[in-house]
């Protein structure tokens, strides 16, 4: 019986014991508690932040890819209107090149091509894109060419109104300007009218389209208008050109 109540007594001592030990140890544990929250939180943000970063990543490259479609896209275009022209040519006597470098400043005007001497390229070809005339190569390394493009000031192109078939004197302005010399003020000319290749001086081959012609002023005791014309060829956008053989007749590429 004595036995049967000391147990009891230690039973209630021990249970006031782990009543007062329990908040002790709560208070013990929270740092390690707070520390390992703490610890899960910020992995999940530093997981949400590298989650987030690899898609504005994602978002870039798809945006790149985009670009170069569309850029893939505009080249295929290009090419197949560069082709369409081709295809109106002996295959053997036209050569595609590439523009490396432009040069458009007030005193010389040029497209420096991917194709030289080692490519059967020869000085005085005639260089075109899908729309018309854009210049002559007038020199050439084992690897490249300079082609000079008709709105510089050092070259006439002779030429004739499509309409009429006047003949004219086309020279380089600069800056995507031409003027059309020699055209009687007694002659039928018009803004609008079409300007192609003449064929004289057997340089570039007759019937390509060169210019349209943007004004025409009738001067004062001048014996001929003064006409301003703008190119048909895209001289600041072409990125891929046809250099024509020289034994290239007539052709009509419009």
């Amino acid at each position: 019986m004595v036995m049967d109540h000391y147990s009891h007594l230690l039973s209630n001592f021990r249970n006031l014991l782990l009543t007062t030990i329990e908040p002790i140890e709560r208070t013990a544990t929270l740092p390690l508690d707070i520390y390992n929250w703490m610890q899960k939180d910020y992995t999940t943000i530093n997981q949400l932040r590298l989650q987030n970063q690899q898609l504005q990543t994602e978002n870039l490259l798809l945006k790149a890819q985009q670009q170069q479609m569309a850029k893939l896209k505009l080249e295929i275009d290009r090419l197949n209107r560069l082709l369409g022209t081709a295809s109106q040519l002996d295959a053997s006597k036209i050569q595609i090149a590439t523009v490396t470098a432009y040069s458009q400043t007030p005193y010389a005007q040029f497209y420096t091509l991917n194709k030289g001497a080692l490519d059967d390229v020869d000085i005085n070809q005639t260089v075109i894109d899908a729309k018309g005339l854009i210049g002559l190569i007038t020199y050439m390394t084992p690897t490249s060419s300079r082609v000079q493009l008709i709105t510089d000031p050092d070259i006439q192109v002779p030429v004739r109104i499509q309409r009429t078939g006047q003949r004219g004197i086309l020279s380089g302005m600069g800056h995507d300007q031409l003027s059309l010399m020699f055209i009687p003020n007694s002659s039928s000319v018009q803004e609008g009218d079409l300007l192609e290749t003449s064929g004289l001086g057997n340089i570039f081959p007759e019937g390509y389209p060169v210019a349209k012609i943007s004004q025409v002023s009738n001067l004062k005791d001048e014996p001929y208008y003064e006409i301003s014309a703008e190119p048909m060829a895209d001289l600041n956008r072409s990125q891929k050109v046809l250099i024509l053989s020289n034994q290239i007749g007539e052709i009509d590429v419009r």
